[in-house]
This record gives C-alpha cells, sequence and structure tokens, in this order.
C-alpha cells in the first residue's frame, strides 16, 4: 500500500498564470513568512530545480507550497478561471477522454538562484475548489497570495480526494505530486496471467490495449483488433445469472407471466406521447432457485435526451403461482445469484452517464431474499448510497459469490456527516448480511478478477493488487515512448 494512510496534512500552492491580473480585495491583509522547501520534490516522476525556479516552490507552517504554473497546471491536470463576481474557481480536468500527458514537464528556470525567505499575504475573495466554496478566514491553512498570484493550500482532502492528485513521500524523503496521468483507460477483462486495459492512445491502433502481468506487472501493448477480438470474446453471449429476455402476455392492461398476474399498468406507464408515441416494454426473467423466479419490466420512452435514459423499473418475485412486488428494489437489475443456502442476492450495477464520465451516484445496490421470501436492502441496512458487487463487471467471473454464498462489496456511505457512522469500505459479506469489514477505503475502481483476487484501479495509471498490497505506477509520457 501506498503512503495515502502515512501523510498528514500537505498543502500546495497553485499558481495560476491566467490569474496574473488578479489583484487582491485588500492589499494589505496580513503576511506570512515562507522559506524553500529543503527536500526534493518531483511531479509526474520529474525531479524539479527549485532553487533556479522562476516560481519557487515556499514551505510555510511545515507546509509544502507549489507554485503552478500554467505547465504545472497542464501537467496535474488542473483547470482554473477567475471573475470579479465569482473570484477563483479551480477543478479537476473534466474532458472526457480526459488528456494524456505524453511529454514531461517544462520547468520555468531562472539563472538567478532564489533564495527567501520570502513575504506572502493571506488572500481575500471568493473561493471554489470543484464547485466548493472554501472559508478562507477559517481555513488552519488559508489561502495566500504572492507576487499577486493566488496560492491554495490543500489538505488531503482537497488534493487526494477531490482533485485526485496523489501526494507520495519517497525514499529520499522528498515530495512526490502525480496528477492527470490517463493513458491507462477502462478494464475490458482478465485472464488467468494479465489484466487487460483499453488505452486512451486513441490515435495508435497498435497501442489500443496494454497487458499487465498480474505477476511481475510488466507491460506490453495490444493492437485495435486485439482489443476487439477481447470485447467480443466477452460479449458473445449473455451471462448465465443476467437474465433471459422474456415477453409477458398483456390482457388490456394486465401482464401475465405464464399463467401468474403480475402487473397492472397504471396511466402514467400507457401514456403516448404526440412526439414520442407509447412507452416500450421489455422484460426479463432470472431463476432464484427454490424461491421461484424474478420478473423485470422496464418501460422507456423514446425521448432525445442529452443524459442516460433508463426509463421505468418494476421487479416481481414470482413463486408458486403469486407475484410480489419487490418494491423496494426497483432497480434496473444486473445479476440474480441464487445461494446453497436457498438466499438469492439480487444486484444493481452502478449505471453510467452516457458519455462515459464515470457512474451515477445513487444507482448500485444490492439486497437478499431470505429463505422465508423477505427481501432486505443492503444499502439500508449499511446506510450506503451505493452498494457494489465485486464481479459484476468480469463478464467471464461465472459467479460474483463465493462458494458459501459470500459476496466481497463496497460501501460508499450516505455523506458522512449524514452517518453515524461512516460504513465507507470493503466488506466481506455473507447470506446472513454479517459484514466484515476489511478495509475503510473505498475510492477507486474495483474489480474481481477470474481467481477472485481484487484488484484496485486508481487515478493516475495507478493499478494495486488488494490482497498482496503492491500497488504500481506508469506515467503518461513514459507509457507514450513504450515500444
Amino acid at each position: 500500500m501506498f503512503s495515502r494512510f502515512k501523510l498528514g496534512l500537505i498543502a500546495i500552492v497553485i499558481l495560476v498564470s491566467t490569474l496574473a491580473t488578479f489583484t487582491p480585495l485588500h492589499a494589505a491583509s496580513p503576511s506570512v513568512r515562507a522559506t524553500l522547501p529543503s527536500f526534493p520534490i518531483s511531479i509526474n516522476g520529474q525531479p524539479l530545480d527549485m532553487t533556479h525556479s522562476q516560481y519557487p516552490f515556499l514551505f510555510y507552517q511545515d507546509i509544502t507550497y507549489l507554485p503552478l504554473t500554467w505547465n504545472h497546471l497542464q501537467a496535474l491536470g488542473i483547470e482554473s478561471a477567475w471573475g470579479e463576481a465569482e473570484g477563483l474557481r479551480i477543478w479537476t480536468n473534466r474532458n472526457f477522454p480526459r488528456p494524456a500527458r505524453i511529454t514531461p514537464l517544462v520547468q520555468d528556470l531562472s539563472d538567478v538562484p532564489r533564495r527567501g525567505p520570502f513575504t506572502a499575504r493571506l488572500a481575500e475573495g471568493n473561493i471554489a475548489l470543484n464547485e466548493i466554496a472554501v472559508d478562507n478566514g477559517s481555513e488552519p491553512y488559508p489561502f495566500l497570495t504572492f507576487q499577486n498570484i493566488i496560492y491554495m493550500p490543500l489538505t488531503w482532502n482537497f488534493v487526494h480526494d477531490i482533485l485526485q492528485i496523489d501526494i507520495r513521500l519517497i525514499e529520499t524523503g522528498g515530495l512526490e505530486l502525480i496528477g492527470g496521468q490517463n493513458v491507462i483507460g477502462p478494464l475490458p477483462g482478465d485472464d488467468d496471467h494479465a489484466l487487460y486495459f483499453q488505452s486512451m492512445l486513441t490515435g495508435d491502433p497498435n497501442k489500443a490495449m496494454i497487458k499487465m502481468d498480474k505477476s511481475t506487472y510488466r507491460l506490453e501493448w495490444k493492437s485495435r483488433e486485439e482489443l476487439e477480438e477481447l470485447r467480443g470474446s466477452r460479449s458473445a453471449s449473455e451471462h448465465p445469472l443476467a437474465g433471459q429476455p422474456v415477453t409477458p402476455e398483456r390482457q388490456d392492461r394486465d401482464l401475465f407471466y405464464g399463467d401468474t398476474k403480475v402487473y397492472t399498468l397504471t396511466d402514467s406507464d400507457v401514456w403516448e406521447s404526440a412526439v414520442w408515441g407509447s412507452p416500450v416494454l421489455t422484460a426479463k426473467e432470472y431463476p432464484a432457485g427454490d424461491q421461484g423466479d424474478i420478473l423485470s419490466i422496464n418501460l422507456k420512452w423514446r425521448i432525445a435526451t442529452v443524459g442516460p435514459n433508463y426509463g421505468t423499473t418494476y421487479n416481481f418475485l414470482v413463486r408458486n403461482g403469486t407475484s410480489t412486488e419487490l418494491k423496494e428494489f426497483n432497480r434496473i437489475l444486473d445479476r440474480v445469484m441464487p445461494n446453497p443456502d436457498g438466499t438469492v442476492w439480487i444486484t444493481s450495477a452502478s449505471l453510467p452517464w452516457r458519455f462515459g464520465s464515470g457512474p451515477i451516484p445513487g444507482t448500485a445496490g444490492l439486497g437478499l431474499i431470505d429463505r422465508d421470501g423477505q427481501l432486505h436492502i443492503v444499502n439500508e441496512r449499511y446506510n450506503g448510497m451505493d452498494v457494489v458487487a465485486l464481479g459484476l463487471t468480469n463478464p467471464v467471473l461465472s459467479n460474483p459469490a463465493a462458494v458459501d454464498g459470500s459476496l466481497y462489496v463496497v460501501i460508499k456511505a450516505i455523506r458522512p456527516e449524514h452517518s453515524t457512522p461512516d460504513t465507507t469500505g470493503l466488506y466481506r459479506l455473507n447470506t446472513k448480511l454479517e459484514a466484515e469489514r476489511l478495509s475503510s477505503y473505498a475510492s477507486g475502481l474495483h474489480y474481481l478478477d477470474t481467481s477472485r483476487t481484487i484488484y484496485i484501479q486508481y487515478p493516475n495509471n495507478t493499478i494495486e493488487n488488494w490482497n498482496t498490497g503492491e500497488s504500481h505506477t506508469w506515467f503518461d509520457h513514459e507509457l507514450a515512448a513504450m515500444e
């Protein structure tokens, strides 16, 4: 595991060259004394010459301050803007796909060495970080100005959790910043020996996919044809636990599954739009072992929307000629997994935004139908806005659940200020809904491979084997130069 658990508060001061015309509202704000850091610093693996930098790093109240020129901002994947009314706004690059940084950082150097100490002042005016307003007056490490430039103090929460910049202590006693690294893209699958990642170097057909050896972490380029072959092998047939399409019989507004009436369509279900027409009804059946079957019905209008259109879903447990609506779990189903003890897991995966910019919060859910046919919602029991069952994104994994029916799950809790206690973390959950907390950290994309090893894909080209604790990071410019 790398140093995210060991670091205390570290701050970075951001120099925004585009804000050079900004003047603090009150020139006489309190001043502070800062010096040059006495330890090495690097950005994306490149050591920095702090002594000859035109915009030197500063050290104040045991906090490291990093001046960000245009080159630094671009290297770390940070955008910024300033306006008279809005003040300073700083955010992570929102482009999709996010750009790869295929050239090393260009440093702004001067022939004249900088010695210090330096005088900076407290910044005034509105400040927002990823649309979160900052109360600079109450911050223990306030925003500063130096040479008419705004400096931003970044706690671990600011720099790592919000801006997705990694801060690591290196063996030489220095500080390493890693941000804006995006060549390693989504993970479409694995085999016994390797993980496969889509490459964001979209212009080169010979560098469309990255093969990572699970034992050595050695990387190898694969072609676009090999990427499409891998995708095709994963999507050739429906997963056996992912249900099969079925057409319910309709009599007037009543829907029947076999001889069992399951649902009566409401006025809103059959409302016909003059523009979009009638809703399209689709359905899937999922075998639920001794519990019977689960029928999932989806109604969707053909609406042209900018965002995703997932329609309305109704789920029903059908057993012994009786239908029970699972009203607490009217989500799009991903897997239904009968367990050896007669219980049944029902899962809904995180639903993506249309343009692939990440999952929609609150769409991942998990439920358990006990042997008496009662539904228990894991999201409610463990205060999870999202409960992600690991293994759903691995199409060749025969069953995300273990032989005993237990699941690995990631719980992303409802905001901690509304939750007591904070349940965020990685868990092993058994069919009695007893949870063993394995980690209180839930960042990154968790992937359960074919041997049931957990890998976590973090931002900035970082892959971790959770079972062994080993992690590796690759820089965009290194990957782009790799043959």
